[in-house]
């Protein structure tokens, strides 16, 4: 007998109680079970060892099974001579009892019963078959005599129909001459009428005629002048987009976050309301008016380069005088844009059953606990944008990968059998910022249909999963990020041993070269089964450099296992940003919003160590780089960077672009931004 080693009784009376309760359990499933349920680690001899000491080991030898037990049919005696004879009864027929009790009666006397005994059946059968035939030829007779007066009454409705119509007829053909009649002798007096009004006004005319050709020659030469006016104006302010190909700056970069956290559009929402324009005419002029202060009145290029539209600078100064004036505006400005640097940390998701799931504000899986790591914080304005594609517009939500090595976890195997599901799927999300402050709560609607998408790595739950079918793989090209990769058909069933719960799931397979092993497998809580190339693009859009990007992930989650509460996040009151931003001109408060996005940008984007460099530092290293932008179609668009001889961060600058295009970034002109880092 191995040593017990020393266990605390609650663990030893559970795996007594359930070897009693279950006594074909093994040794090896207990130590699953029991991890579980005590999170401890118990040897299999040691389990084995507590069965023999309370006498609950299974004997030695294979297990003999049951022999079923043989059933032979009784045998009925026969009587022999009788024409037919009824060995088994039909369902509630009646069996006369002298067949039952053959030896006991004579012969001859069986023999005549039984025939009498059929023939009374024949009888019986005859007389009811004559019941049927006669009712159903009176059911016959009388579906003929109903029609026959269904189709008397139809003719008769069919004449009273045909005399209405007829008398209808006459009356509106009366009704129309005499209507037209009426007509004509109104025209008649209308013409007349407009005669007279005709001379009347001919004469009237006539008289300002003379006036009209003297007026004409002036007003003409006025008209010329104007014209030519308004066309040097135009051309003046006049904003034209730029080539589709230009070369920019690394300030792209900056203007990259400002779109994820909406500053730029918000600002000029606020603006387009207090002087009654149309935000949509003015988003360009606006986006010029704040990025500005990086480039200076002597490069209007590179700005113009920036926002994508050529903007004459009398027309920027113009408006940036009329934004100036205004100086509740200013106040605005500077809420927006302390607002708009608001981080959370995660969101709630709120099962209908009452179960919770916790999703990193990046969404790159998901938690069974809301102290979720700082590292992957978000801005509030991305997060909820993510949210409402995901949640209000049919969208599937797309993670990063399935949380567990060994095992899924509860909650994301609850989330993945009830999201489908319109009465056990989200019914609410609750944000939380940076210290597990709700932000904001958002009900849902429990008819609608929720799913998402996920990667599956192929070391995870290889105990626990089984691969169904793997079908053939084919070259595909993934537009959006202008790369192949071979995709195949996959089929996987999931189970969760604890719960004994399991699910079937489709996806795609992916390699990015034939030969080699299954890179990522791509899977849907959707039953409804997407194409490959789609669902790869649905994913690959936000993970492009998914094994990179996954081993980022993995060193955030272990530096933040390690450091814990001693983790340092992004907070606009480590930068000492005011909401008020009292006593500073609105050129200031821009500037101040450019050192915050870069702030920003290294707190999220660059490596551990940009945290504390200042804002030169990034922008003689990235910012002044130039930067080739490509427009490939209407909804994407490449920014590839041109690298001088000897430039000595281009890991860094990699690394960058990989979080960045991770990100979805959706400039102001609609297209999606990736970046090559050259």
């Amino acid at each position: 007998m191995g040593i017990i080693h020393k266990l605390k009784p609650e663990v030893k009376d559970f795996i007594i109680g359930q070897k009693k309760t279950n006594p074909a359990l093994s040794c090896r499933n207990l130590t699953s079970l029991i991890i579980e349920q005590f999170q401890v680690n118990v040897s299999k001899s040691s389990i084995n060892a507590i069965f023999k000491e309370n006498n609950l080991s299974m004997p030695i030898g294979r297990r003999r099974k049951q022999k079923k037990n043989k059933f032979n049919l009784p045998v009925l005696p026969v009587i022999e001579g009788v024409k037919a004879v009824m060995l088994f009864a039909q369902p509630g027929q009646f069996i006369p009892e002298q067949i039952t009790k053959v030896d006991s009666i004579p012969e001859e006397k069986r023999i005549k019963e039984a025939e009498e005994w059929a023939m009374r059946l024949q009888e019986e059968e005859r007389i009811r078959l004559e019941e049927k035939l006669s009712l159903e030829k009176q059911r016959l007779k009388d579906k003929a005599i109903e029609a026959k007066a269904n189709e008397a009454a139809e003719k008769a409705e069919q004449e009273r129909l045909a005399k209405e119509i007829g008398e209808r007829a006459h009356r509106e053909a009366e009704e129309a001459k005499r209507l037209e009649e009426s007509a004509a002798k109104a025209e008649q007096e209308k013409l007349a009428k407009a005669a007279e009004e005709l001379v009347h006004q001919a004469e009237e005319q006539k008289k300002h005629w003379e006036e009209e050709i003297a007026l004409k020659a002036e007003r003409e030469k006025w008209e010329k002048l104007a014209e030519e006016e308004l066309t040097q104006k135009n051309e003046i302010n006049q904003i034209t987009p730029l080539a589709k190909d230009r070369v920019c700056s690394g300030a792209i970069l900056l203007k990259a976050i400002d779109c994820l956290i909406g500053g730029s559009k918000q600002i000029n929402e606020a603006i387009c309301m207090k002087i009654k324009n149309p935000p949509e005419d003015f988003l360009a002029l606006t986006e010029a008016v704040i990025f500005r202060v990086l480039f200076g009145k002597d490069k209007p290029g590179l700005l113009d380069a920036l926002i994508g539209q050529q903007i004459p600078q009398e027309k920027l100064d113009s408006y940036y005088s009329e934004i100036k004036q205004n100086k509740t505006l200013k106040l605005e400005i500077a809420r927006i844009i302390f607002n708009a640097f608001t981080i959370a940390r995660g969101v709630k998701v709120h099962l209908a059953d009452g179960n919770i799931v916790y999703l990193d504000g990046q969404l790159y899986t998901t938690w069974p606990t809301p102290y979720l790591p700082f590292n992957f914080a978000s801005a509030v304005y991305d997060l909820k944008n993510k949210l409402n594609k995901y949640f209000f517009q049919d969208k599937p939500i797309v993670l990063s990968s399935a949380p567990g090595n060994d095992l899924p976890t509860k909650e994301f195997f609850n989330l993945l059998l009830n999201i489908n599901l319109p009465s056990h799927g989200p019914d609410s999300l609750v944000l939380y910022g940076n210290k597990l402050e709700e932000l904001e709560s958002i009900s849902l609607k429990h008819e609608n249909n929720y799913s998402f998408v996920f990667g599956l790595w192929p070391w995870q739950f290889t105990t626990c999963r089984r691969i169904k079918k793997i079908g053939d793989f084919s070259l595909e090209h993934i537009e959006n990020l202008n790369k192949d990769f071979y995709l195949a058909e996959i089929e996987i069933d999931l189970w969760l041993p604890s719960t004994n719960q399991n699910i079937a799931l489709q996806g795609c397979a992916i390699k990015t070269n034939f030969n080699e092993k299954i890179r990522l497998v791509i899977l849907s809580s959707e039953q409804s089964r997407l194409s490959l190339n789609k669902l790869a693009q649905l994913y690959l859009s936000c993970w492009p450099n998914f094994e990179e990007g996954f081993r980022d992930f993995s060193r955030k989650v272990e530096i933040s296992t390690y450091t814990g509460n001693l983790q340092n996040s992004f907070s606009t009151e480590n930068l000492g940003l005011d909401a008020r931003e009292a006593g500073l001109e609105l050129e200031e408060i821009f500037a101040n919003y450019i050192k915050t996005l870069d702030a920003y940008l290294r707190w999220n984007f660059l490596p551990s160590g940009y945290e504390s460099k200042d804002f030169q530092i990034t922008r003689e290293r990235f910012y002044n780089l130039p930067v080739k932008i490509d427009k490939i179609n209407d909804k994407n668009c490449l920014a590839n960077f041109v690298l001088p001889s000897g430039y000595a961060f281009s890991q860094d600058l990699s690394y960058l672009s990989r979080r960045i295009n991770e990100k979805e970034f959706v400039l102001s002109d609609g297209a999606s931004l990736y970046l090559d880092p050259g």
